[in-house]
């Protein structure tokens, strides 16, 4: 029987022991493990290094990586255009996609998705469909999604007929 109870003792011990580690764990804030696309993972077929400074306009029928300095504007429509860590951006953006991991003065268009990423920074406007911003991102901005929905609903007041007061029992 004692044999019996001290088994008994540990399982119970042991039992509790890990419930109390799960609940601690369960506490703890999980950060969510989202990751934007990287470089390898979108292809892009045209890249701005870092050493290298362009000013004007940039029209791009591939994906196009962006981790130099850039002034002016950037259009690649049917594609994505990433901006690197590096990438210093001073332009308006019109692309399928844009995922911002440097520093964007301008306003961004975007047929799919704006992925502002945690060390992305955008001081401007977004119009997208979709917009992901990472903990840590800085948008400093208006974010507008479907702009393809804006109208003006208009809602008429009916005139409320008049109440007539009720004589009170004396």
């Amino acid at each position: 029987m004692k044999i019996f109870l001290k088994s008994l003792k540990n399982f119970v011990s042991s039992y509790f022991s890990s419930l109390v580690s799960r609940a601690k764990f369960l506490r703890e804030p999980q950060k969510a493990k989202i990751k934007p696309p990287t470089m390898a993972q979108i292809n892009p077929e045209s890249i701005l290094m870092s050493d290298v400074m362009i000013e004007g306009h940039l029209h791009c029928d591939e994906n196009l990586m962006v981790d130099g300095h850039f002034k002016g504007s950037i259009s690649a429509q049917n594609n994505i255009v990433e901006v690197g860590s590096n990438g210093r951006v001073y332009a308006d953006i019109r692309a399928k996609k844009v995922i911002i991991k440097g520093v964007v003065k301008g306003d961004i268009t975007a047929e799919n998705s704006v992925i502002l990423a945690a060390t992305g920074k955008l001081t401007g406007n977004i119009q997208a469909a979709g917009v992901d911003l990472e903990n840590g991102a800085r948008l400093k901005g208006i974010i507008e999604m479907d702009p393809q929905q804006a109208e003006i609903i208009e809602v008429k007041a009916e005139a409320r007929p008049a109440i007539e007061p009720v004589a009170e029992p004396i």
